[in-house]
């Protein structure tokens, strides 16, 4: 495994030898959840082909791809696959033969869909994920508020950039290449965003929004590029029956300490906002089972964690399901419930396995809570290794990240 993972598409451009432009084509890192050899498109399928490669060996036959219909989400097979007798090389061996290894990837890219859309995605329409009629109340009761909120925050940077040299280092040094961010992170619907998320308290909304723009202009490059060291099971396995992102974190996967894993963290959720529809809240599933106190005792990354998702992420979770909380995580629990707000904490339940399955099957898609299940099964599981582990950790995302 490389020592870096990439979210979504990192695409270049390609040019012939006479500078004409060719059509964009997908690269990608090292990843935590990357399928080797294969690309963007054709990793989120690689259960079900392997699925319809079984069942055809054990019919003995070969499965026909049905026509294509505009717009149609098709059950059938993605492509013939071959008895095994006859997918053979020449020479006796069981591996495809040259012929055989090229022509499957070509059928499958061509029957490949986009980053994310996954099964289960095609199931509710858009226009079923529009903002609930509570964020439309609570948008309207906030909406006098937003121009003068605003300015107050453009205000409080204009102040901040006469005193550079009391930023971080990091932040000065961007700072130096433009300040889009500014812009970028006062619009109406980041400036509801906060005001919601403190039920209107101006002060306060304001500081955190100050903060969150800091935030970004410190990690400018680690949300540019997408790019971070791997060292956690932190991923976007699915989406819940209204359509929002789910995302599911394993402790027992950790390999460093939560100071290393910040970034790793924020940009799990990063990829779940951009994958989110209507007013943009995730669904996160928290499984602590193997916890560790010696890598999550540190009370300044508990900190630095608290301030990144506490105003870059504010007001971004519509439920968050804790499962099997262990008595020397609890200990842990009141350095981090100070950075919390008080309406976040309402929506943290701590549960067992068994009610969190319960929970699961009432909240998620079908093929959503299928993976949360596996997950659950395989990180509990005796005789499971790590590398088997982030196999099914690869296999159960449906972003790359």
């Amino acid at each position: 495994m490389g020592n870096s993972a990439q979210c979504c598409y990192r695409r270049e451009e390609a040019h012939t030898a006479d500078g004409s432009e060719q059509p964009f084509r997908a690269t990608r890192c090292e990843s935590w959840h990357s399928i080797p050899d294969a690309t963007e498109e054709q990793w989120s399928f690689f259960e079900r082909l392997q699925e319809v490669s079984e069942a055809d060996q054990e019919d003995g036959g070969v499965s026909s791809q049905a026509e294509e219909t505009p717009g149609e989400d098709k059950a059938t097979p993605l492509l013939p696959v071959q008895p095994a007798q006859k997918r053979r090389s020449s020479g006796g061996s069981d591996h495809f033969s040259r012929f055989d290894r090229s022509h499957t990837w070509t059928r499958l890219r061509a029957n490949s869909r986009p980053l994310a859309l996954v099964p289960e995605e095609v199931l509710n329409p858009p226009c079923a994920v529009a903002a609930s009629p509570l964020t439309r109340t609570e948008n309207q009761a906030f909406l006098h508020l937003v121009d003068g909120f605003r300015q107050k925050v453009r205000q409080e940077w204009e102040k901040k950039l006469e005193c550079k040299e009391k930023l971080d280092e990091r932040v000065q040094q961007n700072l130096r290449d433009g300040f889009h961010e500014l812009e970028e992170w006062t619009t109406d619907e980041i400036c509801l965003r906060m005001l919601r998320a403190v039920v209107g308290d101006e002060k306060q909304a304001s500081a955190m929004l100050v903060k969150a723009i800091e935030c970004r202009v410190r990690d400018r490059e680690l949300y540019s590029t997408l790019t971070c060291e791997v060292c956690h099971d932190v991923r976007v396995i699915g989406r819940d029956r209204d359509h929002r992102p789910v995302v599911y974190m394993c402790a027992r996967n950790q390999t460093k300490t939560l100071k290393d894993c910040e970034s790793q963290l924020a940009l799990a959720f990063e990829a779940a906002v951009r994958l989110s529809e209507g007013n943009g809240r995730v669904l996160f599933i928290a499984d602590m089972h193997g916890f560790s106190t010696k890598l999550n005792c540190d009370p300044y990354a508990y900190k630095e964690l608290g301030g990144t998702f506490g105003t870059v992420f504010a007001d971004r979770f519509s439920y968050i399901l804790i499962v099997d909380f262990s008595f020397l995580a609890q200990s842990l629990w009141a350095m981090a419930r100070p950075l919390i707000s008080e309406r976040t904490q309402k929506k943290i339940n701590f549960v067992n396995n068994r009610k969190a399955r319960e929970l699961c099957e009432e909240k998620l898609t079908t093929h959503t809570f299928n993976r949360v299940v596996s997950a659950f099964d395989i990180n509990r599981a005796k005789g499971i290794t790590a590398e088997e582990r982030e196999e099914h950790a690869r296999r159960t995302s449906i972003c790359d990240v």
